[in-house]
This record gives structure tokens, sequence and C-alpha cells, in this order.
């Protein structure tokens, strides 16, 4: 359920650190450029005013200020599912994504870690229906007993079929995009209607555009489908190791993306994605439960904001491979230095192991974390009636607090956070209850969800399965070979 966010609280950097930032990016642009694959497009771009090198675009500052200004007019959009969910999205709203495309996961019947299986797909896909916390799914894992040539392809498919909210699809090469668009348009058009998805497209990192990915670019951004530019530098291994060095260096590549798709289609709406993480730089691997990831996600939401974009930022990521305090407090503190620094999408739902390992179990666990860290960042109201003047006078008078109209309005509005997942009594009323860990209790609630989906779900129409069914197979003669 889309949310208005309140008034960000936390600022990282101040206007004038931000500003320098910005600078630093336009320095990036316009010294050192970006590598362009595509001939056709650098010649584009040189004709829009950059400078082409080689095979390297510089960008000049006017061209990007006018591309930022473009997009803030274009900032405001409304996706809907194909059982008629919507999502409002604009600066002022607030939501949540889970993890994508994660290779392992952890076998919710025996307990052992083992590759990921279209099963897992539409497993997770039916229990994220059933998170309230949980606003639009991506493909959580990576199906592995899939065609390679058409696993994006299916994952989107398989959301479609599956998923009774929005989705976010993923394209890294043309052919995906292609049939991507006939996907999208069997339930939305390019015609002023609201769109099933958005999708996620990222360039290589340090500053380099793949042709099939300005190719794929291309393809969604001129379909009009709502892009999330994700850029993904590694500090340390492919890009600067100080914080500022990758902020610049993020920024750089979106405002690169941005430039592209003005291009491409100047009114598709775009989404700000920075995903600056950092390495264990004794083992080279990434490492995503570090402080640094929420830092660099906070200060990406005042950059967006700075540009007028909406924010999609990771949030609730752990290097920790199972369900202890280490992933408990990893996620927390990543998920919420974005949300109070005014993010609009938050993301991380399902991931263990630094998106390396997914969880039926951490799906329902991460919905409570993002439940908890809402309700810190939402506030609370100081007027008259917030007072209870009233209460404590009746009190006084020996009435009784608890049964007060007032105490029964505000249990009512929610003052209070009452977990639905979390131990909330004593520890002789744990005991009775059989000691049981928070694994303990996600699991007896994942049966539970799953179940009540299976009942819930509304299929997909006779005539609408048909259209998917051949574009699917469309798509596979002409990829899988």
């Amino acid at each position: 359920m889309t949310e208005a966010r309140t008034n960000p609280v936390l600022k990282f950097l101040d206007d004038q650190k931000i500003e320098q930032i910005h600078e630093a990016s336009l320095r990036i642009l316009q010294e050192l450029g970006i590598k362009v694959e595509d001939a056709d497009l650098r010649q584009e771009l040189c004709n829009l005013g950059c400078d082409v090198d080689g095979d390297r675009v510089k960008i000049n500052p006017d061209l990007v200020d006018k591309v930022i200004a473009n997009a803030k007019k274009h900032n405001r959009f409304t996706l809907t599912s194909r059982t008629g969910k919507k999502v409002e999205m604009n600066p002022e709203t607030v939501v949540s994504h889970s993890s994508n495309a994660i290779p392992d996961i952890i076998d919710f019947e025996t307990g052992k870690c083992r590759r990921t299986t279209e099963d897992d797909l539409i497993g997770t896909t039916r229990l994220m229906n059933q998170l309230d916390e949980m606003d639009m799914p991506c493909a959580l894992v990576y199906p592995n007993d899939l065609p390679a040539q058409t696993n994006q392809l299916k994952q989107a498919e398989l959301l479609i079929r599956y998923s009774s909210k929005p989705i976010y699809a993923t394209a890294s090469e043309p052919n995906t995009a292609r049939y991507l668009v006939e996907l999208f348009n069997l339930f939305a058009g390019t015609n002023d209607k609201d769109m099933i998805g958005l999708v996620g497209i990222s360039p290589e990192s340090p500053l380099k555009f793949p042709k099939k990915i300005t190719d794929a670019l291309k393809i969604i951004v001129s379909a009009g489908i709502p892009v999330a530019m994700l850029a993904a530098p590694l500090g340390g291994l492919s890009g600067p190791l100080s914080i500022a060095g990758g902020l610049s260096q993020v920024n750089a590549e979106l405002l690169a993306v941005a430039v592209v798709s003005y291009l491409f289609n100047p009114e598709t709406p775009l989404l700000y994605g920075p995903r600056l993480f950092y390495a264990n730089m004794r083992t080279g691997c990434s490492i995503l439960g570090l402080p640094e990831t929420g830092i660099a996600s906070a200060v990406g939401a005042q950059m967006a904001a700075h540009y007028g974009f909406i924010s999609d930022l990771y949030g609730m990521s752990c290097t920790s491979c199972t369900y202890d305090t280490q992933s408990g407090y990893e996620k927390a503190i990543n998920c919420l230095l974005p949300f109070l620094s005014g993010a609009n999408y938050v993301s991380g739902f399902g991931a263990l192991a630094s998106l390396m390992v997914a969880s039926y179990e951490q799906l329902v666990i991460d919905n409570e974390i993002y439940a908890n860290v809402k309700k810190a960042a939402k506030g609370f109201a100081v007027d008259e009636d917030a007072f209870g003047f009233d209460v404590l006078a009746s009190a006084i008078k020996g009435g009784m607090v608890l049964a007060h109209p007032h105490t029964i309005k505000y249990l009512k509005k929610g003052e209070v956070f009452i977990p639905d997942l979390g131990f909330d009594a004593m520890w002789s009323d744990w005991v009775k209850k059989g000691k049981k860990d928070i694994q303990a209790v996600a699991r007896e609630r994942v049966v539970e969800l799953l179940k009540k989906d299976e009942q819930e779900l509304e299929p997909l129409a006779a005539d609408m399965d048909n259209e998917i069914t051949k574009i699917m197979e469309k798509a596979t003669a002409e990829l899988v070979k």
C-alpha cells in the first residue's frame, strides 16, 4: 500500500556538500566521460552537444541541467497490477520492493542452502502477495533450472502470473527488453495508461555503457515504461574506496543514464537508483551489511531529492548468513538510515549473505523490520488532544486510564507499535509458547500465508493466459538455441 512519507528528519550532508558531490560528478562526466560502445549512439549524443573522444562521450553540464529539469516534470506516475492494486509514485510517497535474482535459497523443508528454481520464484512471489509491508515484488530468486537466454523474461512472466501487486522487472539485453514491452502492453499500452510495473536497467562500472545495455534501455524507455536507473560500483574495486568518491561516481553514472534516456524519450519516468557497495578488502568479496551501505543510500535519497528524482535505494541488506542478531541489526540500520533521509523506494526484502542467499522466513522477518522502521520514521502528533489532559484528570479522580476513550482512540490509531511477528509479552509467556525463536515463528507464518494466498490469488483470465503463453513461446523459439 502506497503511503505518504513524512518529511526527512536525517541529513548526512548539508546542502553545500550535496552540491560538491554534484560538481564532482559533473567533472567526471565532462573530463573523463562515459565509454559508449554504440557508435550511432555516440553520434546522437554528439548532436546533443556532447564531446566524443574515441569511444568515450564527454557530457557537458548544460545538458545535464536540461535533463534534470525535464525529469522533474515526469516524477509522478501510477503502477497498476493485473488485479487492480495500485502503487502511486511521486517524491512524497514511500514504497518497498524485494531483492532480485538471488542465486541460492535456504530450502524451506530441509533448511539446507541450494540453487534456486522456478518453483522458488513462484513460492516467494506468492508469499510476497501476503506481506502487508511489501508493495512491489522483484523476482527474488534467479531460477537456475530455466534457460539463461530467456531467464529475465521468464522472471517477469512468473511475476505477472503469480503476483497480485505491480511488478519490478529487469532487462540487461535487448531481446529481453523487446518481449518485456509485449508483456507489459498486454495490461497497459503506452497511451496514457498505467503500467503493470517498471524495469530496472544497470550500466557497468566504472563509467561504461555496453551496447546491449543501451539497446535494452532504448527499447524500454521508448515504450514509456518507467525505468529504475541502477548503478552499482564496488568501492575499492570498481570505484574509489572513499565514500565521497564512490558517491560522486555513482551519481555521475546515473546522470549519464538519464541523459541517454532523455535522448530516447524525454517523457519516460526515471528513478534514481544508486547501489554503492563495499568489499571485504582482504578477500575482494562484496559485503552488504556494512553501515556504509545505509550511509550511501541515505545520501542517495538526498541527491535524488536535490534533483527531483524518485529515489530507489537499498535498505534491508546484511552480510549475515542466518537469522541471528547480526542480520537483525545490519538490516535495521541499513533500512532506517535511507528511510529517515527521505527514500521513496526501499529494497532488500528476503535476502541474506550479501544478496547471495534468499529465504522464505527472511521475507516474513523483513516485513516486520520494515514495519518497525516505518513506525520509527512516522513521527507523532503534538497537540492539545495528544497531551491527554482529560486522561490525567480522570485518573486523579480514580478513573481507569485503560478504559478511557482517549486510550482506546490512540490504541486504534496505532500510536504504539504492535508487532505482528515479534514477541511482545513476558518471559513466562515465551516459555509457555515453547521458547520459539524468530525463525521458528516466521516458519509458521510462511505456511499460514502461503495457504492464504492459494485461496485468494485471482487466476489469469483465459484470453490473457493465452496471450502470455504465445509471447513466451515466440521468445523461446527465437532465443533458446
